[in-house]
């Protein structure tokens, strides 16, 4: 493949939001594969909350990193859709987002077990300065988007004040305690986006390269799900225990994996992001779709553990609902994901996600975690197998009524 040169500076120009056949770039591919490092960073910190039994403390820590995780993530490939700014002080400043991802990463263990939430916060707070660093140049570069662009930057930087007081100047809270603050920094930086599209002159989106973006990120967190789990069936099978039972455990958790990615990339539909509203619903909903993947990365590493050792820190109805739920939910982010594209059969979803639920939990709790795995596996399989007649006995039925026509 023949390299292009990079510029040393050039303006930061918008790019043209009906261009045909953009297709993500390598840096941005780049950023993603450091990115997930923090993903699983996450995923493995929640398979020792959940074998050690710490669930509330877990749930909470859980929520709070995958938050920072996907809008630093989010801030990145937003900026990126809108422009073309591929220079030299373009790619150093990305560089520094993710030697700063690699330090959130390796913060993330330290709110788990201690809520010293100082490191995470510090690159937190760097990957954003870097993203108001970004939005300043594009602003500079387009007098006419300024207003659009000054809101993304002034916005970003407020809100860094309040997260640094979180996390240098607020100390010794219990999780609980840190629940508040966490929502309110959360929601500022949620609105922020809406304030700066809400400016007039503001750009679409580009839809292809947004879907393209997300789908990428999503394949990712699932290979990264498949790892977390493939690592604990070794560590279980160095044992030479439970064998049989393990290895049926681990054929689960790879077709409950690709279950997961044939309902999202099969059936998820396509969007109009030139809607305000359908992009903002798209992409926050997403939060759920990567949240989700990345908890069941973590408790299928968990149950292939419990499967291992014969027993646990958590009852089997527990460990049945730590991995029923996240799947559930799953389920339902893309049920609300389908029903905002106006897609019909949102509701099938819903239902999907209540057997999931039920199913696994019940043979969970009656038989412990092989058949929380199994189950939750054939529930989701079938749910799937009843989707794709679905979309058979539609597609078939469009066919009968063209030739009608």
């Amino acid at each position: 493949m023949a390299s292009t040169p990079v510029v040393l500076i050039r303006p930061i120009l918008l790019r043209d939001p009906t261009e045909q056949g953009r297709t993500a770039t390598t840096l941005e591919l780049f950023f993603d594969l450091v990115f997930v490092v923090t993903i699983s960073t996450i995923a493995q910190q929640w398979h020792h909350a959940v074998i050690d039994g710490h669930l509330e403390h877990g749930i909470i820590s859980f929520v709070e990193m995958m938050f920072g995780v996907w809008w630093a993530w989010m801030g990145f490939t937003w900026f990126a859709n809108f422009f073309d700014p591929d220079d030299v002080p373009y790619r150093l400043l990305v560089l520094v987002q993710l030697l700063a991802s690699l330090g959130l990463a390796s913060g993330i263990p330290y709110v788990f077990e201690s809520d010293d939430f100082r490191i995470v916060v510090g690159c937190y707070v760097m990957i954003r300065l870097v993203m108001a660093a970004q939005w300043l140049r594009a602003s500079h570069a387009n007098p006419e988007l300024r207003p659009f662009c000054n809101r993304w930057a002034y916005g970003i930087l407020g809100v860094q004040v309040g997260w640094v007081v979180f996390g240098f100047g607020i100390r010794d809270l219990t999780p609980l305690q840190t629940i508040p603050f966490f929502i309110l920094g959360a929601l500022i930086e949620l609105l922020v986006p809406a304030w700066a599209e809400a400016a007039e002159g503001a750009p679409l989106p580009h839809s292809e390269h947004v879907e393209e973006r997300y789908g990428l990120f999503t394949i990712i967190i699932l290979g990264e799900m498949v790892l977390v789990a493939s690592e604990a069936f070794n560590t279980a099978l160095s044992d030479h225990q439970h064998l049989a039972t393990l290895m049926v455990g681990a054929i689960s958790a790879g077709v409950l994996a690709f279950c997961l990615w044939w309902l999202y990339f099969g059936f998820l539909g396509e969007f109009d992001l030139t809607r305000v509203r359908i992009t903002f619903v798209w992409g926050y909903g997403h939060y759920f779709i990567y949240g989700t993947l990345t908890a069941i990365g973590g408790t299928l590493a968990a149950l292939l553990d419990q499967v291992a050792r014969g027993g646990g820190a958590l009852s089997h109805t527990v460990m049945a609902l730590m991995l029923a739920v996240p799947v559930a939910g799953f389920l339902t982010a893309m049920a609300l994901l389908r029903r905002v594209s106006e897609w019909s059969g949102a509701s099938r979803w819903l239902v999907g996600a209540a057997a999931v639920l039920l199913v696994g939990t019940g043979a969970g709790a009656a038989w412990g975690a092989m058949w929380t795995l199994l189950s939750v596996c054939v529930a989701t399989a079938a749910f799937l197998a009843s989707e794709i007649v679905t979309k058979w006995k539609a597609a078939v039925r469009r066919r009968q009524n063209q030739g009608a026509a």
